[in-house]
Parts: structure tokens; C-alpha cells; sequence
């Protein structure tokens, strides 16, 4: 059984990893250069070896990462009862899961009734300092009335600590599945994986799809959906993950805090959509679209 990070770990791991990945991409870049020029040169074939290296080196901390991540239970389906587990990196949001452009996350084996996970957190504190864009949802838990709406939906409402910070996971959860309709963004990332339908025509199975997030759509008013009987909740700390469908005594009603979206990147925290959508990397040595693509090239050459 893998060996699960710790904080130090995992900053060692991320200290090795993202600037060997901007070296890597360097040097590709001075080998398509020579590539281009159409140059015979011994320096050609050690660029390639050394690019080989790096890529072995580089798959080996992804690795290192990845399977190093903690699987937490974070909610339980109203409709059959079972557990919902994630291997998330709670240890804070300087990690690659928490990449909003380019995540890395394991693979999870979801429920059959798993339909889509968004999520809401409170700031605990300044947030760890990382390269790329964060953004983990606004400071207070919500729900899409777009998805409540349709009869075989439901929502379970949870909480957990991101290192400082406290997190609230939102699983929806459909029985039957819910077919033909846009799902939510994998929470915290800018995409989710849509596997298809029994209806062809409806969506191609195996693609990204892609949705602009919109603060507009969602609901802070819980207490009416718990009413409705299509939103359940978990106590923090309930190891139990036992459901309940009362307003009385419900932690999450009436919390303080931002209903907008928040974005973080290098430390700083923003609020801005407009700041969103035109921002460029304050860090030049770090590009996490290239970044992202050298990893995808690394992993197909490993196919």
C-alpha cells in the first residue's frame, strides 16, 4: 500500500517536479531548434537522451504524487447508501490536484449513481503559494437548481479540512442516471469527463467537456432544498458519514463569508471574473499550459 504525503513530502516532491518540468521544456525547445535547421550535430542525440531522462525523472514524481494522495470518504449516497471516496490532496492548495488548468488526479472508482462533485471553501488563513491558478469555489456551500430540479437528483452537502481551510464538498448523485444534460466542472478544475450516454446522439462518450463557470446559477438558500427533501447533509467530523434531511441543527445555513467565485494564484487571492479571464502568468518560469502538454507528450510516450 502506498505511503501516504506529508506535508514535506509533498513540498519536496513539488520543489523537484515543476522546475525540472520548465527545464524540460527548455531543452525541448533548443532540440526543435536544431531539429528545424535541419543540423547534424552529436549534441542532437545527448539532447535526446538527457530529454528521455528528465521524462523518466519527471513521470517518476507525478508518480510519487499521485499515489501518495490520501483516498478520504467525503460522502454517502441518498439513494443506495454507499460511500463516496476520493483521493484528494488535503494537505493544502499548492498541489497539482488543484490545478485549474491542468489537474493531476488519480483515477477514482465513482459510485454508479456518482452524477457530478462541485464544492465551495473558506479560507483558513493566506492560502499556500503556488505557480498555477487555484480556484476551489466561493467561501460558502451552494447548489445548481438546474440539477435539483430534474426528479432522480439529489444533492449530499459535506465538510473537511484542506490543510487550513474548510472545504464543502457538493455530490450530486443521480437514480436513475441522468442522461442528455450538461453535468458541473470536476470541482476546482475548468472541465469534467463526460463518459457518454445510452443515447449516442446526446453526447459523444469519452470526451472533456468544458463549462464557463457561472456564480449566477447557483443557490445559497439550502434551507428550501433540505425542505424539499433533495439535499442532504453530513456533519463536519461525522466518520459515520450518517445523512441527514433536517434544517434544525444544520451546520451550513447562514454562513458567512463571499458568494462570489475566488481565484489564487502565487498567494494572491481575487474575486475578480474579468481579472479571470484575461490574467497572465505572474511567473515566468512557469507555464502550466506547457506544462500540462509536456506531461501529456511524457505520458504517451510511456503508452
Amino acid at each position: 500500500m502506498p505511503k501516504i504525503l506529508n506535508k514535506q513530502e509533498k513540498a519536496e516532491i513539488l520543489g523537484l517536479l515543476l522546475p525540472q518540468a520548465q527545464s524540460y521544456d527548455e531543452l525541448a525547445g533548443e532540440l526543435e531548434t536544431f531539429v528545424e535547421a535541419g543540423k547534424q550535430s552529436p549534441e542532437q542525440k545527448d539532447m535526446e537522451a538527457q530529454l528521455a531522462g528528465m521524462a523518466k525523472e519527471i513521470q517518476e514524481l507525478l508518480r510519487r504524487y499521485l499515489e501518495g494522495l490520501p483516498v478520504r470518504d467525503l460522502s454517502r449516497c441518498p439513494f443506495t447508501g454507499e460511500k463516496f471516496s476520493l483521493a484528494i490532496d488535503d494537505l493544502g492548495l499548492d498541489g497539482l490536484w488543484w490545478n485549474f488548468d491542468a489537474p493531476k488526479r488519480p483515477e477514482n472508482q465513482l459510485l454508479a449513481t456518482y452524477f457530478a462533485l462541485d464544492g465551495a471553501l473558506k479560507l483558513g488563513g493566506e492560502p499556500e503559494r503556488a505557480p498555477f491558478l487555484c480556484s476551489p469555489g466561493p467561501d460558502v456551500p451552494f447548489v445548481l437548481p438546474r440539477l435539483l430540479e430534474f426528479v432522480q437528483v439529489k444533492a449530499v452537502l459535506s465538510s473537511f479540512k484542506i490543510g487550513p481551510h474548510t472545504a464543502y464538498p457538493i455530490v450530486y448523485y443521480a437514480d436513475p442516471m441522468l442522461y442528455g444534460e450538461k453535468r458541473v466542472n470536476d470541482w476546482g478544475t475548468k472541465r469534467y469527463w463526460e463518459t457518454g450516454s445510452i443515447i449516442p446522439e446526446l453526447w459523444t462518450p469519452g470526451q472533456y467537456v468544458t463549462l464557463t463557470p457561472d456564480a449566477s446559477e447557483y443557490d445559497f438558500d439550502l434551507a428550501s432544498w433540505i425542505k424539499a427533501g433533495k439535499l442532504l447533509w453530513i456533519a463536519p467530523g461525522d466518520a459515520s458519514l450518517t445523512l441527514h434531511g433536517h434544517i434544525s441543527s444544520c451546520p451550513y445555513l447562514d454562513l458567512p463569508g463571499s458568494r462570489r467565485l475566488k481565484f489564487i494564484r502565487d498567494g494572491k487571492v481575487w474575486e475578480d471574473e474579468e481579472d479571470y479571464e484575461t490574467l497572465e502568468p505572474d511567473d515566468p518560469d512557469f507555464d502550466p499550459i506547457h506544462f500540462q502538454k509536456l506531461v501529456e507528450e511524457i505520458e504517451r510516450g510511456e503508452e
